[in-house]
């Protein structure tokens, strides 16, 4: 599985679109970050955008993949016959046992699902959420979907994958409702997944007309929320960013040091793990915003605490 893995490096960059950047060579996941901040910026600031932003969540996304439609994926991307036959006997033949108070029952074989751990799981998952983004694709050709634009000559977006972690952008209107209803049952009809209602949230544009809110909102079964959270782990910015505004930044720094059990470390090995450890923490967030001064220099007194 390791060495199929590392040939689809070469391989899924030709095959997955741009808007996908999980697992796939070249591509950074604060490219997605910092369109995504981007958009809700936009929509947020500018009052005449009759736009919404879905926060997808699938339940039990890898274990739910069907494998004719893993197959069927490999098809369609041109994958030879051979190595599909490989792929799929390693997935078909998989056993699994459960372990009750401790003792192992007897073994069976699942009928579905990707294993969580495999060096090609995220390359199948990512191969099969292609077909959404193929589907929103093939609607923006036919004319049922026009995607967001957030200037005259820049780029269009309708969304923006990152292995599980979906958010779909689009015009806030029925029109659209509809068209991207029938995307996403055909999408979770065909692979087998299912989206959590409860934890999926949309977002609208402050231009969106109350009445139109609530259709869509019910039409989906989608709570509407006033900010997304987080995406890919970043904040997705609905208000002034402030020094509390980015606390659990400081917050992700304490709690690891809480964790930690160090007293046994030599002087070179606080230094060693701080720099490692609690220094790539803000690291992560700077590659697609700005730390304030106050935050940063509360960093730097927990970590030359630790020191």
């Amino acid at each position: 599985m390791k060495v199929i893995a590392n040939c689809f490096k070469y391989i899924f960059p030709k095959v997955i679109s741009h808007k996908q950047a999980g697992f796939i060579v070249g591509r950074s996941i604060t490219d997605n970050i910092i369109l995504a901040q981007e958009v809700i910026h936009t929509m947020r600031s500018q009052k005449n955008k009759k736009w919404m932003a879905i926060k997808i969540d699938l339940e039990k996304a890898y274990d739910r993949v069907s494998w004719e439609f893993i197959e069927a994926s490999f098809q369609a991307a041109g994958i030879p016959g051979y190595l599909n036959n490989v792929i799929m006997s390693a997935i078909s033949n998989a056993t699994l046992q459960v372990l009750w108070n401790g003792v192992p029952l007897s073994k069976f074989r699942p009928a579905r699902g990707i294993r969580q751990g495999c060096p090609l799981s995220p390359f199948l998952f990512v191969l099969c959420m292609e077909w959404l983004g193929q589907l929103i694709k093939s609607a923006i050709s036919e004319g049922k979907w026009n995607p967001i634009q957030l200037s005259r000559n820049e780029p269009t977006i309708s969304y923006l994958f990152f292995a599980d972690d979906l958010v779909i952008f689009s015009k806030a209107d029925t029109k659209h409702c509809g068209v991207l209803k029938t995307i996403l049952d055909d999408f979770c009809t065909i692979p087998g997944h299912k989206i959590n209602a409860r934890k999926t949230n949309i977002f609208f544009s402050k231009g969106v007309d109350d009445n139109i809110v609530n259709s869509i909102s019910s039409a989906f079964g989608f709570q509407r929320v006033y900010s997304l959270g987080h995406y890919l782990g970043v904040p997705l910015f609905h208000q002034r960013v402030t020094s509390s505004t980015l606390q659990f930044v400081v917050e992700k720094v304490r709690s690891k040091l809480q964790s930690w059990e160090a007293r046994k470390l030599s002087f070179a090995g606080h230094v060693t793990l701080a720099q490692s450890v609690l220094l790539s923490i803000p690291s992560y967030f700077m590659q697609s915003m700005m730390i304030l001064k106050k935050i940063h220099d509360e960093i730097e007194s927990l970590v030359k605490q630790f020191i």
